[in-house]
């Protein structure tokens, strides 16, 4: 027998959807959202619980109060869900930014018992634990899937300490940040449990696959299997197997994706290295970093780049013969002249005998650009 579940603040198109793919399925909502609280039964009647909140109602002056919120079903309390999480249930939620307001986004969540504090964040490259790796928690790597969370996440969460006595782990982070704040996490409670996890791009489809391939290994449900499920057709086992090749495509680039990573992370730290060992190429990037720092010297300094390049090669010609670029060269070297009384002296602020144009400097800037680049790769 399959599992009951509780659809809270969930489109009505996910209810309709999952009730014609044949789940036991009721819908309602916490009153965040609308200013009604409608719940259509007993919470301890469901054994999994979905919450996906969209928005915390406002009114003229703010955000609504809990106080506010009429309840239309007050037969129904939410006060038996702790005891009812330590029997077994089960409770999905999504933590969406429903409010600007900090203790509002809390309060949106405040109602779950055993829910961690809520703070802002805002990350831009989430970190998936490998939880196919963990034999204990492994079911739930279906939803634990990095490429689908909606970026930037909004939130993370401060999740208890594990228990000391508990095995398997009772608190098991299921995404970071780069900082190693949980975003998302799976907490054990007596025979229940809660799995917190970050907004997605679809937060629908997660519920999707979730009560597909989650579900069915949480509550042992593979082997309740009918004959006409466990049939296959020769289309569907065609279909499988083009999957399967699919699939096994998509590892093998993941993986030579990764690799590529990790050999261009590589290469960038050699460079930096066969780099810094050159002192005319450590040289001419201080003299060009001086450029950009102090505009109104920067010719001189743009000069001192092609400077120390003839001393490197001993002479302009040899230069020039060596990296070309003579039209750079000449450039930066008849503007610079033209501004400075003696280019081989570092003017003093303002000490320009003739003024340049944006454009000149952009044009010299560039130029300097090529030179500089030209000679980096003539040590690789």
């Amino acid at each position: 027998m399959r599992p009951s579940i509780l659809l809270l603040d969930c489109s009505s198109a996910l209810v309709q959807k999952l009730k014609r793919q044949g789940f036991d399925v009721e819908s309602g909502t916490i009153g965040f959202c609308t200013g009604t609280r409608h719940l259509p039964c007993q919470v301890y009647e469901r054994d999994i619980i979905i919450y996906n909140p969209s928005l915390f109602a406002r009114k003229e002056n703010g955000y609504i109060a809990t106080s506010d919120i009429q309840d239309v079903t007050p037969e129904y309390s939410l006060t038996h869900l702790g005891n009812h999480i330590l029997r077994g249930a089960t409770i999905l939620v999504f933590i969406n930014r429903v409010a600007d307001d900090l203790t509002k986004q809390n309060e949106a969540y405040s109602w779950i018992p055993f829910m961690p504090e809520i703070q802002f964040t805002k990350d831009h490259q989430p970190i998936a634990v490998k939880i196919a790796d963990d034999y204990h928690y492994n079911f739930l790597a279906p939803v634990v899937v990095q490429k689908d969370l909606k970026i930037p996440v909004l939130q993370k969460i401060n999740p208890p300490e594990p228990s000391k006595r508990s095995y398997p782990k009772d608190v098991v982070p299921l995404f970071f940040n780069r900082n190693y704040d949980v975003l998302g996490v799976f907490l054990k409670r007596g025979k229940g449990q809660l799995i917190i996890l970050p907004e997605y791009q679809s937060n629908e489809e997660i519920i999707n696959i979730f009560l597909h391939r989650v579900m069915p290994k949480m509550y042992k449900l593979e082997t309740q299997i009918n004959l006409l499920d466990a049939f296959l057709s020769p289309q569907e086992t065609a279909l499988r197997e083009e999957i399967k090749e699919i699939e096994d495509k998509i590892d093998e680039l993941n993986d030579a994706l990764e690799s590529t990573k990790e050999k261009l992370t590589t290469a960038r730290l050699n460079k930096i290295q066969t780099i810094k060992r050159d002192e005319t190429a450590t040289l001419i990037l201080n003299y060009y970093d001086l450029a950009t720092q102090q505009e109104d010297v920067a010719l001189f300094y743009l000069y001192k780049v092609i400077e120390a390049l003839e001393k490197k090669y001993g002479g302009e010609s040899k230069a020039k013969n060596t990296l070309g670029c003579n039209a750079e060269w000449n450039l930066i070297g008849k503007l610079a002249n033209a501004s400075y009384a003696d280019i081989r002296h570092a003017p003093k602020p303002g000490e320009k005998i003739k003024g340049w144009s944006q454009e000149e400097i952009e044009r010299c800037f560039k130029a300097a650009e090529k030179i500089i680049y030209t000679y980096l790769a003539t040590l690789f």
